[in-house]
């Protein structure tokens, strides 16, 4: 997903071989390799040869062409981007189908990894402070993300299922207003791939209009929780936060972090209540933000 901020329902996450990209959109990006589905994505990108098409339509040709450009116009060396393919007729979009350059990497969970992503997005926001908003942003955002989102700013009342509210009720109370400069930043910062021959890269760009450094303390507040069951290979805490400590309001932006990728879950549970098993996974960032709060007091 690269510009559209609507949820997609279970109905959108397609079959097991994913809704595979036509003949006729393959020749009009100038593609003769076999497609093949790539893992993720909500099973709607493929790689074909060193291109990746990728279903996406939420998007209007007016978008993509924003996207493209703007990534077409940062020059740093310190990272990759997406570069977009037009078609043979010159557009961006063919029925639903984007195409752009395959970024060859892989994720990487350890903590000198955890620096570079830190710097990386640094330099990514830096190249991106002064770009305007896409075409058509919707400032209402419904999906999970963006309500969360705006609940931990101040600019909904917090409401969710008496069980999330159970785990942050101490939480909520220590928020405060924070007036800092927006511009576009990545608001899913994990998405950093590694390679020993390349620059890092950005994929999966999903625009959210925050302080940049609120993405760098959502990366932060992902590397507190732990998805790894019984053998555990986190991140050790104090680590991470020694790591963005520098970071300027850093203890309220991760208290905002945390509790965004809490009430995001408040979103997913109109499609499946099974979505509360995640408050398991991130216990351990709520319980450190709470030590972190309670000792203030």
């Amino acid at each position: 997903m690269f510009l559209s901020h609507n949820f997609i329902s279970k109905a959108m996450i397609i079959p097991i071989d994913g809704l595979k990209p036509s003949k006729q959109v393959l020749e009009e990006f100038g593609i003769l390799d076999k497609a093949e589905l790539l893992p993720g994505g909500l099973s709607r990108a493929f790689l074909a040869g060193n291109i990746v098409v990728k279903y996406s339509p939420e998007d209007t040709e007016e978008e993509v062409v924003w996207l493209a450009t703007m990534l077409d116009n940062i020059r740093r060396e310190d990272f990759r981007v997406q570069k977009f393919i037009k078609s043979k007729k010159g557009r961006y979009l063919v029925d639903g189908w984007v195409a752009y350059e395959f970024l060859a990497g892989d994720f990487r969970k350890d903590i000198e990894h955890l620096k570079l992503k830190k710097e990386v997005l640094r330099s990514f926001h830096e190249a991106i402070k002064n770009e305007s908003l896409p075409p058509n942003y919707n400032f209402e955002r419904t999906d999970p993300w963006g309500v969360a989102e705006d609940m931990v700013w101040g600019e909904r009342p917090i409401e969710c299922h008496k069980r999330i509210m159970k785990e942050i009720e101490v939480l909520v109370d220590f928020l405060e207003p924070l007036e800092l400069p927006r511009q576009l930043i990545q608001g899913d910062p994990g998405h950093v791939l590694f390679s020993d021959e390349e620059p890092p890269a950005l994929i999966d760009l999903s625009w959210h209009y925050r302080p940049a450094d609120f993405s760098l303390v959502v990366l932060a507040a992902d590397a507190l929780c732990c998805w790894c069951g019984d053998e555990c290979n986190c991140l050790n805490a104090d680590e991470v936060y020694k790591i963005f400590e520098d970071v300027e309001h850093f203890d309220q932006l991760l208290l905002k972090a945390v509790l965004r990728r809490v009430l995001e879950v408040e979103g997913h549970l109109k499609f499946d209540i099974n979505y509360l098993d995640m408050l398991d996974g991130l216990k351990p960032a709520i319980d450190f933000v709470s030590n972190l709060f309670s000792r203030k007091t």
